[in-house]
């Protein structure tokens, strides 16, 4: 059975992560959750908090995809802004999340990004030349083709290797697991 690692950024978006975990599920990965913080409420097998690179890379060889459950704290570091509340921490190792994402890419593992991930995938040039989608507000979608991306309206998209998502929270089941089992 092939496995899954999805990395839980952030849980403020309550229904993002479960539902992700549901739908990879469904199109039949073993699915493991990583954490990089302690502010994440989740069950995990994955401390990537403490992992060192030579457990980065590791992850990226073992598992077949990676899925981020990014949030509010992505949305907030794809848009460049400070969030609302002053106790809020965005609290993301970014060169560690980087090290993650790009390994998989090299490594051509599936990448599964619902929400304003796509903008951060996009910044990091992992989307360019390819189509996406991405939750539908002018500035993720700008951020999305000033980076190379070719922007599209649709719920879910796929091209080589990375699988988009506008909202997991209200796209349909059979709609993303077409899309996935194309693509996988």
């Amino acid at each position: 059975m092939p496995t899954a690692l999805i990395y839980v950024i952030d849980m403020a978006k309550r229904d993002e992560y479960p539902t992700l975990k549901n739908f990879i599920a469904k199109a039949g990965y073993d699915v493991r959750t990583a954490v990089g913080s302690r502010d994440v409420n989740v069950n995990y097998q994955v401390d990537l908090e403490t992992a060192g690179d030579e457990e980065v890379e590791k992850l990226a060889a073992e598992y077949d995809l990676l899925a981020l459950a990014g949030g509010y704290k992505m949305y907030y570091h794809v848009l460049k802004k400070k969030p609302p509340l002053k106790n809020w921490d965005l609290n993301i190792n970014i060169e560690r999340l980087n090290a993650l994402v790009t390994r998989f890419s090299k490594n051509d593992r599936l990448v599964v990004a619902p929400l304003a991930v796509p903008g951060y995938l996009a910044q990091l040039g992992l989307l360019r030349g390819k189509n996406a989608t991405v939750y539908p507000i002018t500035e993720l979608i700008r951020i999305l083709r000033e980076n190379g991306a070719n922007f599209v309206n649709q719920h879910v998209v796929k091209d080589r290797g990375v699988v988009t998502v506008d909202d997991i929270t209200t796209v349909g089941e059979k709609e993303f697991l077409a899309a996935f089992r194309e693509t996988a």
